[in-house]
């Protein structure tokens, strides 16, 4: 437990709150483990830089969620300093936290997710009639940030206008009714599938992080030939984006049991909502455990 680590949490993007909620509680296992750590925030640039190049770490541990944590630009700035990281590289990172990149790039994979369509001016957006109900989604956030599920025309141009309050362009896919599924993946290591069931509306940042009325179930009742399939699926698109380390691939499967890729997290959340936390618990893996393991993976790298 002698290797220094630069716990990383905090940023700048809109989920700096639930970054921090994470970072604590990785910070909390760093701690009772016996980690010799230090704790940055990014969100000063200049002295971000100054400190960690102060600290000389052997890994950082980044708990960045959103933009400038999940998005290759801490990643990019680690490697331009030469310390080694957490989780998928700087490209893998860009790919995967924009969801139109995202599914460009599945859709060349031939990795089924649901049909879109996507503009970068807003007047072109307004006048786009869909065959609804679609989900209307700000592709560079996460957390659920900017995602509205809308069943006519007055309800998209209201979540247009909110997503291009958010991001430059927005997302248009076609609304897949069905069970929510996701798959944590930790290098080689597939974790059980979580089910999220939501009472009430679908699964967004108040259902997430506020309403506290999600049910989580691990591992999800699948039949046996259906949930392989479902991670098969899950580490297919992982392998296919080059992800490291942790990551969440989260799909929504039909009423017909067809599996759809909807977007990858290349720094899923540790907090106690948290569905990757969820999945090792499944395996036996307890919290510390997990970082443990996402620390080695991380090292293994250098």
């Amino acid at each position: 437990m002698n290797k220094k680590i630069a716990l990383l949490y905090g940023g700048i993007s809109r989920e700096r709150e639930i970054s921090i909620k994470s970072g604590k509680a990785v910070e909390k296992a760093l701690s009772k483990l016996g980690y010799n750590y230090k704790v940055f925030d990014p969100i000063d640039g200049e002295k971000f830089i100054k400190e960690i190049l102060d600290y000389k770490p052997d890994l950082a541990f980044i708990v960045l969620h959103g933009k400038g944590g999940e998005d290759g630009t801490i990643q990019s700035i680690l490697d331009f300093l030469n310390i080694p990281y957490t989780g998928s590289d700087a490209k893998t990172s860009m790919i995967c936290m924009d969801k139109v990149l995202t599914k460009m790039y599945l859709k060349e994979l031939n990795i089924p997710t649901p049909e879109w369509t996507f503009f970068t001016e807003k007047e072109e957006a307004l006048k786009y009639n869909p065959d609804y109900p679609v989900v209307v989604k700000a592709p560079n956030e996460g957390s659920s940030i900017g995602v509205f599920i809308v069943n006519n025309q007055e309800e998209y141009k209201k979540a247009v206008e909110e997503v291009f309050k958010l991001d430059e362009k927005v997302l248009i896919e076609k609304f897949i009714k069905g069970r929510e599924l996701t798959v944590g993946i930790l290098d080689d290591e597939i974790f059980d599938i979580v089910e999220v069931v939501v009472e009430e509306g679908f699964y967004d940042y108040q259902n997430k992080y506020i309403t506290g009325k999600t049910k989580y179930i691990c591992p999800a009742e699948l039949p046996e030939d259906i949930y392989k399939s479902v991670q098969n699926l899950g580490f297919k698109t992982y392998k296919a984006l080059n992800c490291k380390g942790q990551a969440r691939i989260d799909i929504i499967l039909d009423y017909k049991n067809i599996p759809y890729v909807l977007e990858v997290n290349t720094i899923p959340g540790m907090t106690e909502f948290s569905l990757l936390p969820k999945a090792a618990a499944a395996k036996g893996i307890s919290f510390e455990e997990l970082v443990n393991k996402i620390i080695e993976s991380g090292l293994k790298k250098c």
